[in-house]
């Protein structure tokens, strides 16, 4: 019976019938994803967090979101999800799992397909403490403010990198449209002053086995999709195997 994969069930080997969209089916297509491979979702919980990771132009940090999405072929030959990496890994980003936002927002941080990075290391769970123009404070988790991309007096940065004091506005919300509605909800657009408080330790995000959904190809490689895009996914149970 053909379903999505989102909708497909645990601990079952599925084959691929079709990707929704030329765009997207072309994105997976090069992580080795198409018509007739397959693949079984898991019965995963997955704790994700910010990393640091170090390109071209310098070191960035990406949500756990971000990382969980983005697939690299490390030196050794193995490829997995930056997610999974451990501190010194080094290779090329073989491709995201992911819309073109995220492409766009890693190529705004510097960092495109077939480019080289390092992982550094995995960050802990962090709160941001802000204000506002100078008035209402409020409080974001790492993963929004590694969206916030902004100027300060030594250039462009994000603003999970930025100092206590230090002097920051608002260029640019990396991402897609609930990132920035979650943020202009605070006040947090274009053009607003920031102003860093306070870093303090933040609670650790667990996910369910729903989101993110995680998924192994017959090579081992661990894929991890958010809902609306294993919704693109159509597969069904792969008769021979099972």
């Amino acid at each position: 019976m053909l379903t999505t994969l989102a909708a497909a069930p645990v601990g079952v080997p599925l084959i691929i019938d079709r990707i929704a969209g030329q765009e997207f089916a072309a994105r997976m297509s090069r992580l080795g994803l198409h018509e007739g491979v397959s693949l079984t979702r898991l019965d995963d919980s997955v704790a994700i967090g910010p990393a640091k990771i170090k390109g071209s132009g310098g070191e960035i940090t990406l949500s756990g979101w971000l990382a969980a999405k983005i697939v690299v072929h490390l030196d050794d030959d193995s490829r997995l999800p930056l997610l999974e990496c451990v501190p010194g890994d080094s290779g090329h980003v073989e491709g995201i799992t992911g819309q073109p936002n995220i492409e766009e927002t890693l190529a705004t941080l510097g960092v495109r397909e077939n480019d080289r990075i390092t992982f550094l290391r995995r960050l802990p769970p962090m709160l941001y403490k802000a204000v506002v123009d100078g008035k209402e404070r409020i409080q974001i988790n790492e993963g929004l403010a590694a969206k916030i991309l902004g100027d300060t007096p030594s250039g462009t940065a994000q603003f999970c990198s930025v100092g206590v004091g230090e002097l920051f506005t608002v260029r640019q919300i990396l991402a897609g449209a609930h990132a920035s509605e979650s943020l202009e909800s605070l006040g947090i657009k274009p053009g607003v002053r920031l102003e860093l408080t306070q870093v303090a330790a933040g609670p650790v995000v667990t996910f369910s086995q729903k989101t993110p959904i995680v998924c192994t190809t017959r090579d081992g490689l661990r894929l991890y999709f958010q809902d609306k895009d294993a919704t693109k996914i159509f597969v069904e149970a792969d008769i021979e195997v099972s």
